[in-house]
Parts: C-alpha cells; sequence; structure tokens
C-alpha cells in the first residue's frame, strides 16, 4: 500500500502544481482530484492509504477547530429553517435518487443505496452486508461526490473572488508537534464515540483551544499536504474502474450529481429568501459533498464552520438511524418477492 500511496501523491501533486499555475479555485484539492481520477481511469492503480487518509482528515479538522468561535452555538436554534429544509432536501435525494437509478435496471434495494445523499463509505459497507451491487454504488457515490465538491469551490471562488485558505505561514521545528496533536484528537473523538471522530475530535480541541486563547496556526506546507492527500483518495476511488463501465453507469451518477446540485441550489435560494440565513452558507450546508471539503470551502468564504458542519453531522446521524427500517423494508420486500416465485 506504501507504494501505491506514493505514487498517488506523486499524481496528485503534479495535479495540485499544474491547477495552482491555472490559478483553479482550492488547487491542491481540485488539481490532485481531477488528475488522479484521469490515472486511475486510465489504468493506473491509485490509492491511498487509510490511514494516511485518516491522517489527513485530523488534521483539516483541527484547522477548521481554531476558525470556530464557540459563542455562535448560541444560534443553534436560529438554525431551524435550514435543519427544515435539509430534510426536505434528504427526502428529494432519496426518492428522485431511487426514482433515477432504478430506471438504469439495477435492483430497488442498489438504486436505493445509490440514492443516500451522502455517507458514501456506510453505504457501500451496508449495501455488500445486503448483497446489492457495491460497484454501481461506489461509482455513483464517487461521481456525485466529485461534482459536488468541483461545483462547491467553484461556486467559493465565484462568490469570495478566489479562494485562498493559507496565510503564509512557513513550516518551523517547532510545528511538528501538529502531526501528534491531530490523530491524538482523533483518539479521543473514538474515546468519546463522536460520529466521525477523526474529524469531530480535532475540531472540538482546536474550537477549545482557540477559545482560551491558545489556539494554533497550520503551516503552509501541512494544508497544502492534507488537501493534497484528501484531493487524492477522492480521485482513486474510480481505481479498477474500466470505462465501459464507467460510461454504463455514469451517465445515470452524472444525472444524479446534477440533480443534487440543482435540488440544493433551489432550497437554498428558497430558505435564502424567506430567512435572514446566507444563501451560501444554506448551499454549503446542504450539499451532499464530504464534511471536510464543505467546512473548508465555508472557511474559505468566511461562513461560519459550525454551522455547516452540524447540518453535515446531523444528516449523517439521520441516516444512520433511517438506514435499519429502510433495511428492514427492504428484506421484507425481498421475503415477499421470493415467496411470489
Amino acid at each position: 500500500m506504501l507504494k501505491r500511496s506514493l505514487l498517488t501523491l506523486l499524481i496528485g501533486g503534479l495535479g495540485g502544481g499544474l491547477a495552482s499555475l491555472a490559478a483553479l479555485p482550492l488547487a491542491w484539492m481540485l488539481g490532485p482530484l481531477f488528475l488522479v481520477l484521469a490515472a486511475s481511469l486510465a489504468g493506473a492503480k491509485a490509492g491511498i492509504d487509510p490511514r494516511l487518509h485518516r491522517g489527513a482528515i485530523a488534521m483539516l479538522g483541527l484547522f477548521i477547530g481554531n476558525r470556530i468561535d464557540l459563542g455562535e452555538l448560541s444560534h443553534l436554534l436560529e438554525w431551524y429553517p435550514s435543519v427544515l429544509a435539509m430534510l426536505g432536501y434528504m427526502g428529494l435525494m432519496l426518492l428522485g435518487g431511487r426514482w433515477l437509478f432504478a430506471r438504469s435496471g439495477m435492483s430497488r434495494l442498489s438504486a436505493l443505496f445509490c440514492a443516500f445523499p451522502g455517507s458514501m463509505n456506510g453505504a457501500v459497507i451496508l449495501a455488500d452486508r445486503l448483497g446489492a451491487d457495491v460497484r454501481w454504488i461506489a461509482i455513483t457515490h464517487a461521481i456525485r461526490l466529485v461534482m459536488v465538491v468541483a461545483s462547491a469551490a467553484l461556486l467559493a471562488s465565484h462568490l469570495a473572488g478566489g479562494v485562498v485558505l493559507g496565510e503564509g505561514n512557513g513550516l518551523h521545528w517547532g510545528d511538528l508537534y501538529l502531526l501528534a496533536l491531530a490523530p491524538a484528537c482523533a483518539w479521543l473523538g473514538r474515546r468519546l464515540r463522536l460520529p466521525i471522530p477523526e474529524f469531530l475530535g480535532p475540531i472540538a480541541v482546536g474550537a477549545a483551544m482557540a477559545s482560551l486563547g491558545h489556539g494554533v496556526v497550520l503551516p503552509d506546507l501541512l494544508l497544502i499536504l492534507t488537501f493534497l492527500v484528501l484531493g487524492s483518495s477522492v480521485g482513486a476511488r474510480f481505481s479498477g474502474t474500466g470505462w465501459s463501465r464507467l460510461l454504463r453507469v455514469g451517465r445515470y451518477g452524472l444525472a444524479f450529481g446534477a440533480y443534487a446540485v440543482v435540488m440544493a441550489l433551489g432550497t437554498a435560494w428558497g430558505v435564502a429568501s424567506l430567512t435572514d440565513l446566507p444563501f451560501a452558507a444554506v448551499l454549503l450546508a446542504l450539499l451532499p459533498g464530504g464534511v471536510g471539503e464543505m467546512a473548508v470551502i465555508a472557511v474559505a468564504l468566511e461562513i461560519d464552520p459550525v454551522y455547516v458542519v452540524s447540518h453535515h453531522v446531523l444528516r449523517l446521524l439521520l441516516l444512520i438511524l433511517l438506514t435499519p427500517p429502510l433495511i428492514a423494508l427492504a428484506r421484507r420486500r425481498r421475503a415477499a418477492a421470493q415467496r411470489r416465485r
């Protein structure tokens, strides 16, 4: 796995460098994403060691946590309009996505998991246990993730007139403790049984440190390496996917990704029109991209990351709660169909 990870990061680094020269927004996340994706489709055996990926997520959580104002937590109850909108959006995603994927000829169970609004890893694991077609599900979720992250980053660049996350800080020997602090915070998150512990643990510690006046500033080099790992990880999800299968499955994934973005735009516009909540903040809270990626873009737009992260975590918890009854319903229907035969 070490050789594969190094090769993937080398390709991703080239993509990040090219994206930086082209002034692409979030260059060190989108550049690696697109170039590793292209290399994967060309036959390269791309992949990132899960431990390295979790470490990057932890570093990202620490970065975001130090930009969180704990005083904003008092506004949680004021966000109920967008929470209700998120529930409606989740329903639209599940119903519309299931209808779309059912047209492809896959089973109803596979169509349901393809339509999950986020939680790609959870959907793949559960689908595998139930005997659904995991390859369809992994490809469609990967396409959705790429489309949502790229759309959100381009939107951020348009609204903010450019996206700059670094603060011009060089890496010093004294900063190396951050390489141990981020994983330690992730370990604490697991001990506290937090959802997404490798992300929420560092966020909580970072926010607490900042509120106590002991916040940390991540050097730009660590930020670049973090985004390089995250972008390369998303692109590597297409490793082993043949062009024929991608073309056959991809059109439905593309349609679902477009549907997700359009529905999020419409829902966010409706919430922003009826409330004082800003359009961009509501959109990032709704879009079913990775919670880390959406939080990074929120920071770039100077949007409260607590607002965005809280919605994504709530959506994840709701999916966890909804999954058992959905599985039970699917099993009853499958059993009924087998009895009719």
